[in-house]
């Protein structure tokens, strides 16, 4: 990790305002706790799999022996991207254990993203599965790999990987020697809550990427308070809830699945790739009692045709984010399924910032993003970030706690420039406090396209799109979308005396080994952009163009 990020993390790490908020214990500290508490409660369920927290454990520690005898170290990066198998949770669990810095890479990543992402955070290695859903990631990273002068280690899960790569089965064989090695490493190497323990990103590879750095305290500070005070109600017990993971692991609010098993001693269900059907026959078959999601997923539960013949009495709550949701979901929830619902708003920066409450008013619930998580500030302030704003007026959203990162990976300056003087960070989203202190969002600065969850940024998606000889000139933006809040539209100016179209355009991208969710689901053929006196395109005018569209098209 570059010189002057580290400097600035551990700067900020000793003046944190809210250290003393800190739970000071590293995600092995808390596992250690849960197997002491509760060794044969079922921690994991995938599939037919059942895993005990006292076998969950003894996989972590062996892989972390594993990684150890293969040469990883404190403070080397490690890129893991695998889908929501348990062995993303062993590889979570074991990297913290050895105070390696995990770096989850979204598993629809392409070669053109893998190259991007393993280039710029430097990693020393990185974890594949060897075939998935019809992509051969051994044979991208072999073509990679050359091009990776960094990279040391590629860890295959699967039956078999050349020669120069390792596979994962072999890091599980314990062997004396891997164990005294392993625990000569623990005693030379030791271990702090304030260590680096996670990167990840706010727009992947899209555009200029920003790698969120977070330590264990500051990752694991929310849940570890919200747990602290759960479990005073319940005298000390073990949560009961069971809890439904559906969410990909690489993105943030996935990843923290395997945080809240280890801190909250929960039973924590994956589903490999989320679809409505596994959703509910899951929900069934384990009585789920707690699910949360993005609208899209949301959506697609309650409008599945045979959503009626499920028996979803077991759960109890359900909370919504990652996108906007709409008011007229929550209202469903609540009539269909009849439990509770909260909305939250939060970033991989902060975590969770503003959450309702279950005995909050329905118009909060409906129409607001809540309040404050425990300890956390909230706050408005100008354009000009010096003045805080009254409450009822709109400004940019900033936060201030002890779930706070504590820099962007390689970028120093750009975390500066995040932050005022007084501690306080400034998100780039828009919004203002109504009179009950709630949080409503009134929109948000960035350009980038929120997918159900997924953020794209535009001018990476554009640069492609640019790069097609038929074409002139394109701009990408978010159209409206009920269920996803915003798909990919693409308006496009062919070049003179040229024809393109839809299906041209598609597959072109798709030649480029972009990743799906980038690729334009409609594209708008126009004979010129709207632009301002300086050559910039007014994407406001194109927005407005494409809402009245499918406006007129949905009254049809």
């Amino acid at each position: 990790m570059d010189a002057n990020t580290v400097e600035l993390a551990q700067e900020i790490i000793k003046e944190h305002y809210g250290k003393k908020l800190w739970p000071n214990k590293t995600l092995s500290d808390f596992l250690s706790e849960a197997v002491a508490k509760c060794p044969d409660k079922v921690a994991i369920v995938y599939e037919d799999r059942r895993i005990t927290f006292k076998e969950l454990q003894e996989e972590a520690e062996k892989l972390a022996a594993g990684l150890v005898d293969l040469g990883l170290k404190k403070g080397d990066m490690v890129t893991v991207q695998i889908p929501n198998w348990p062995e993303m949770c062993f590889y979570t669990l074991a990297l913290a254990r050895i105070g390696a810095v995990i770096q989850p890479m979204h598993i629809i990543y392409r070669e053109r993203e893998m190259e991007k992402m393993l280039g710029f955070c430097e990693s020393t290695a990185v974890v594949i599965p060897s075939f998935y859903r019809e992509f051969d990631y051994v044979k991208a990273m072999e073509e990679l790999w050359p091009k990776l002068p960094q990279l040391k280690y590629v860890i295959v899960i699967g039956d078999k990987a050349p020669e120069k790569m390792t596979l994962h089965s072999s890091l599980m064989e314990s062997t004396p020697e891997k164990e005294k090695s392993f625990s000569d490493y623990l005693q030379k190497t030791p271990l702090d809550a304030n260590d680096i323990m996670f990167l990840n990103f706010t727009s992947g590879t899209e555009g200029d990427p920003k790698g969120f750095l977070h330590t264990h305290n500051t990752l694991l500070a929310s849940i570890a308070k919200a747990t602290e005070i759960m479990e005073s109600f319940s005298g000390g017990e073990p949560s009961t809830d069971i809890m439904l993971c559906h969410s990909p692991m690489t993105h943030t609010f996935g990843h923290l699945s395997t945080h809240q098993v280890a801190i909250r001693k929960v039973t924590m269900v994956f589903l490999e790739r989320y679809s409505p059907e596994d959703a509910l026959k899951m929900i069934e078959k384990e009585k789920v009692t707690n699910m949360s999601g993005t609208p899209a997923h949301l959506i697609g539960l309650l409008t599945h045709p045979d959503f009626k013949e499920y028996d979803l009495s077991s759960l109890k709550s359900i909370g919504s984010g990652g996108a906007a949701c709409p008011v007229q979901l929550i209202k469903e929830i609540n009539e269909k399924l009849g439990c509770k619902v909260s909305n939250a708003y939060g970033l991989g920066e902060n975590i969770l910032h503003t959450i309702t409450m279950p005995f909050d008013p329905p118009e909060a619930i409906f129409q607001t993003v809540g309040r404050p998580m425990i300890n956390t500030e909230l706050r408005i302030y100008d354009e000009k970030r010096e003045k805080e704003l009254p409450q009822g007026e709109a400004g940019e959203i900033a936060f201030r706690g002890p779930t706070l990162f504590v820099g962007y990976f390689k970028k120093p300056d750009l975390t500066k420039a995040t932050r005022n003087e007084e501690g306080w960070f400034f998100t780039g989203d828009v919004g203002f406090i109504d009179p009950e202190g709630c949080l409503r969002l009134a929109g948000r600065k960035k350009e980038m396209i929120n997918r159900g969850g997924t953020k794209i940024f535009p001018l990476d998606v554009e640069n492609l799109i640019h790069s097609h000889p038929k074409v002139e000139r394109a701009a990408v933006l978010g159209m409206p979308d009920y269920r996803l809040g915003e798909k990919v539209c693409a308006y496009v100016v062919p070049r003179a005396g040229e024809k393109v179209t839809f299906e041209e355009i598609v597959d072109f991208l798709k030649e480029q080994k972009v990743m799906k969710l980038k690729i334009p689901e409609r594209v708008e053929f126009v004979s010129e952009l709207p632009l301002t006196p300086t050559g910039k395109v007014l994407k406001r005018e194109l927005e407005k163009d494409i809402a009245e569209k499918l406006k007129k098209e949905e009254a049809k």
